[in-house]
């Protein structure tokens, strides 16, 4: 509804364009009408509309208007919202989205509520936070590789140096042989050496052990520097004492170890029968 024209010498009328900018972007205004002489007219019509917002639950929106061009004097505005069960809003225009919905804010002349400018709001909320894949433990992940690609190599006869070897059964990994595996990993990497021995003189068997696993026979292949899985076993398979480790029809489980440094990836491979 348009406002009635303001009456009275004494009435001082407020020549007004109401500009909006928002932190999303959007501005909308409406011209102040004039008559054909230039004239501000003595009825202020509604001041236009913004473009719409769209806002996240929860993250505050500052929404700004300007009055003839200039930051408004402190209850020069009234900000009002439709629903304030989806946004208030500050008598600053401060807008906090609170619900899911739609709403309208408005920015309204104190001296009159009819020129105004309003802000259509839609506000959804905050897309759920992606649930975290579970951190597997070092070389997880290298493992299932390797021990497919192993279980693969075996699945065919394949001659290692002079000695044909003919398919062998999978093998399955083995949590006591991934342990000692990675121990030596990780070892070789922190201290930054390369040998099927330990800094502290231990040997393939002895780690096996030491990590519970109770042998019959036991093996072990170590590499340094590949970047993949499918690297390493290419080397290994080139390899003749290598390729003897992974044919040999004996063993039965298998343990990974993958760990990186300054100095590179470290790879061990320890086989093991029960």
């Amino acid at each position: 509804m348009l406002p009635h024209p303001l009456r009275g010498a004494s009435v001082a009328l407020l020549i007004l364009i109401l500009s909006a900018c928002g932190g999303t972007g959007g501005t909308g205004s409406a011209p102040t009408p004039t008559d054909p002489a230039g004239n501000v007219s003595d009825t202020l019509s509604p001041q236009g509309v913004a473009s719409p917002v769209t806002l996240t639950l929860g993250q505050p929106t500052q929404l700004t208007v300007t009055v003839g061009g200039r930051a408004p004097a402190p209850g020069q505005l009234v900000w009002t919202t439709s629903n304030a069960a989806v946004a208030t809003v500050t008598q600053t225009g401060l807008v906090t989205p609170v619900g899911s919905g739609n709403a309208t804010v408005r920015a309204a002349l104190s001296s009159n509520a009819a020129a105004f400018i309003d802000f259509p709001l839609t506000v959804r909320a905050a897309a759920p936070a992606p649930t975290p894949a579970p951190t597997p433990a070092p070389g997880t992940g290298f493992a299932q590789q390797v021990l497919d690609l192993v279980n693969a190599a075996r699945a065919q006869g394949r001659t290692c140096g002079a000695t044909a070897y003919a398919a062998a059964p999978a093998l399955t990994l083995n949590a006591q042989l991934g342990q000692a595996a990675q121990d030596h990993a990780a070892d070789m990497a922190a201290q930054n050496y390369f040998s099927h021995t330990s800094k502290d003189g231990r040997t393939a068997g002895q780690r096996i052990a030491a990590a519970g696993y109770a042998y019959r026979t036991w093996g072990e292949n170590i590499a340094a520097g590949q970047v993949t899985a499918a690297q390493v076993m290419d080397g290994w398979l080139k390899s003749e004492g290598h390729c003897k480790n992974i044919m040999n029809a004996g063993f039965r489980e298998l343990g990974v170890g993958y760990a990186t440094s300054t100095s590179g990836p470290y790879w061990v491979q320890d086989f093991g029968t029960r």
